[in-house]
């Protein structure tokens, strides 16, 4: 991926540098909200996950498929459905931003939209980008489990002999 504008014709560097996609709603508190092309629809709502801008080719140079992804001279962020935090914990290297605010830049600076899906869909599938985020900075994907600790859990069922609708039982 390269940096926005990078080899693009003027008229669609224009495009995607104006203020229509580029950089952070101001919000309260020193953040703002990456804000997504006024075409794509994100139904899921949605968060984002940077990294270094250094770190960002390596996880690109992965199978991954993109959605929305914004960049800046400090970091690339990958948009992904809101809740994406859960059940995996990102490494150091990555920053979970949820409702995707990030710290706010002057007017004129901060991140862009550096890559914008074919398909329409702006989000990155949370998994694969963890996956590709562990890889990238060389750590084992670390799994977590969200359960009432008091829950009981079920066996599974099945067909077969002592299973769900087999008649027998097994004593």
């Amino acid at each position: 991926m390269r940096a926005p504008g990078a080899g693009r014709p003027a008229r669609l560097v224009r495009r995607l540098c104006s203020p229509a996609v580029r950089g952070a709603d101001a919000v309260t508190g020193g953040q703002g909200r990456l804000r997504l092309p006024a075409d794509l629809p994100a139904p899921l709502g949605y968060d984002a996950v940077g990294v270094d801008a250094a770190l960002g080719p390596r996880i690109t140079g992965k199978p991954l498929r993109a959605g929305c992804v914004f960049a800046d001279a400090e970091r690339w962020w990958w948009i992904v459905p809101s809740g994406a935090d859960i059940g995996v914990a990102w490494p150091p290297a990555a920053r979970y931003a949820a409702g995707a605010l990030v710290a706010a830049h002057p007017p004129g600076s901060g991140p862009r939209l550096a890559h914008r899906p074919e398909d329409g869909i702006p989000y990155t599938h949370p998994v694969v980008l963890y996956i590709a985020v562990c890889n990238a900075v060389g750590v084992r994907p670390v799994w977590t489990e969200r359960r009432d600790p008091g829950a009981v859990r079920e066996p599974p069922r099945g067909r077969g002999p002592g299973g769900a609708g087999s008649g027998q039982s097994l004593r």
